[in-house]
């Protein structure tokens, strides 16, 4: 497939999705090799037909003595595609934190410098140029380090405010693009490095295992194997989002002090099989990053398992997170340290329909179905509701602003949003992360707190359902 096309349909769909408007920001991540060139290529030609603002952004992470002189030469080239070039060096080998390795160090610099521009530029989305290849040594990594089928998801498409719109694309199409373009990408010797995990992946073992090693190239070669080891990353996706809309038919999360919280009963109650990946859901509806790793796992698992049906269990989990078992709750929490900021944020959504928000990593769905018993219920990821809609309509996903009302179900009045959200030991910062559904000025859903007044079913035949599932 042509890169253009591939570019452009993916930013069309992302478009009608989330409901981009004309003029909306894109930062390219852009080292200056061949996968961030062809990137940049690409978006500098797409820019204009879409209406999309282009910028690139290059650290310079130190890391040795050529860093300096590809961060000049990657400035060379934006300036060739007459794209702006926000840079920055940062002493990453000297800002590593303890047991860090200097590769996750530069990522993590790397990524929060790319979402320091991003919010400094007043820009959508970070776009990155991850490859089919790249999707293929994730997945590889992942599986020599024993992870999980999350893991086995490898990178996603659009993660927060993070795009990859490359993913189907190989190397080689990457390559020949910057080619045919007649640019001279930088080269990194930093990744012919076989001290580092990937590398040794990407030059050692994904071409042992393909075949290409082989002098009498038989047809025991395997040329597609990146293309299936992509298509794994896929299919584990796909069963990661059906395995989250089960877990969440069988367990309630409400929110808590810090954090969010799940029956235990509930949790123990579930095949043994499906526990993990409870853990790991409930990681994710608390904003955690990543799931716990298994070593933290086991342990709480054993904790449980000593204490009795209601004993009381605690668990650090890594990134400032901890597990807590009290009564008939378990409880992820978080150190005020942890938390981040959530800008404002607001989207409009065209009914029936979906579309994500990347600041709070979630996605909203809103359809119309007939009226199920477990709408009068509650649940704290999906609500039925009486909206007062027809196909084509739009209404609003925001977080929460000064002076919002509501007038809860079952309650005597309207009441302002901030004193339901106290009343509910609802913490601050998860406060600014609620995607709110709102019809004209009206406030309709706090997905796990309220649900207004008006929009209430009573002896309706269909509803409109309202869900919210992390992404």
């Amino acid at each position: 497939m042509d890169l253009l096309h591939r570019l452009e349909g993916f930013f069309r769909t992302l478009r009608t999705a989330v409901d981009l408007a004309p003029g909306e920001g894109v930062v390219v991540a852009f080292s200056g090799g061949p996968d961030s060139t062809a990137l940049l290529w690409g978006m500098s030609r797409l820019a204009p037909r879409l209406s999309l603002r282009l910028f690139a952004a290059h650290l310079d992470h130190a890391m040795d003595s050529g860093s300096a002189a590809r961060a000049a030469a990657a400035a060379d080239l934006a300036a060739r595609l007459g794209v702006p070039l926000i840079a920055e060096r940062r002493d990453v080998p000297s800002a590593r934190q303890p047991g860090e390795s200097h590769e996750a160090a530069a990522r993590r610099h790397r990524y929060a410098f790319l979402e320091e521009t991003r919010q400094r530029l007043g820009a959508r989305w970070v776009a990155t140029g991850h490859h089919r290849d790249d999707q293929a040594e994730t997945v590889l990594l992942r599986l020599l380090f024993g992870s999980g089928l999350e893991g086995l998801a490898g990178v996603r498409p659009v993660h927060g405010a993070v795009v990859r719109p490359l993913l189907g694309a190989s190397r080689a199409e990457l390559a020949a693009a910057v080619a045919a373009a007649g640019l001279a990408a930088v080269d990194d010797p930093t990744n012919r490095d076989l001290g580092v995990p990937r590398n040794r992946v990407r030059h050692r073992l994904l071409p042992a295992l393909a075949g290409e090693d082989r002098t009498d190239r038989t047809d025991r070669s395997d040329p597609d194997l990146a293309a299936r080891l992509a298509r794994l990353a896929s299919r584990s996706r796909a069963a990661c989002a059906a395995l989250d809309r089960r877990l969440e038919s069988l367990l309630v999360a409400t929110v808590e002090e810090d954090g969010m919280a799940i029956g235990r009963a509930a949790w123990e109650g579930l095949p043994s099989e499906l526990r993990p990946f409870a853990l790991a859901w409930l990681h994710r509806r608390a904003g955690a990053p990543y799931p716990a790793a298994s070593a933290a796992r086991a342990e709480l698992l054993r904790q449980l398992a000593g204490g009795g049906p209601r004993g009381p269990a605690a668990c650090d989990c890594g990134g400032g997170w901890r597990w807590e078992a009290r009564g008939g709750l378990l409880t992820l929490r978080r150190a005020p340290t942890a938390q981040e900021p959530v800008p404002h944020f607001t989207y409009t959504l065209e009914v029936p329909g979906e579309l994500d928000v990347p600041e709070v990593s979630v996605r909203m769905r809103l359809f119309r179905r007939a009226v199920e018993p477990w709408m009068f219920q509650g649940s704290s990821l999906r609500a039925g509701l009486a909206l007062p809609l027809t196909e084509g309509d739009r209404v609003t996903i925001r977080n929460r602003r000064p002076g919002d009302r509501i007038h809860p179900l079952g309650a005597d009045g309207s009441r302002r949003l901030k004193k339901v959200l106290i009343d509910r030991r609802v913490p601050r910062p998860v406060r600014e992360r609620l995607p709110l559904l709102c019809v004209g000025e009206r406030i309709a859903w706090v997905p796990g707190i309220a649900i207004e007044q008006r929009f209430r079913l009573a002896g309706h035949a269909t509803a409109w359902v309202a869900e919210v599932a992390t992404t």
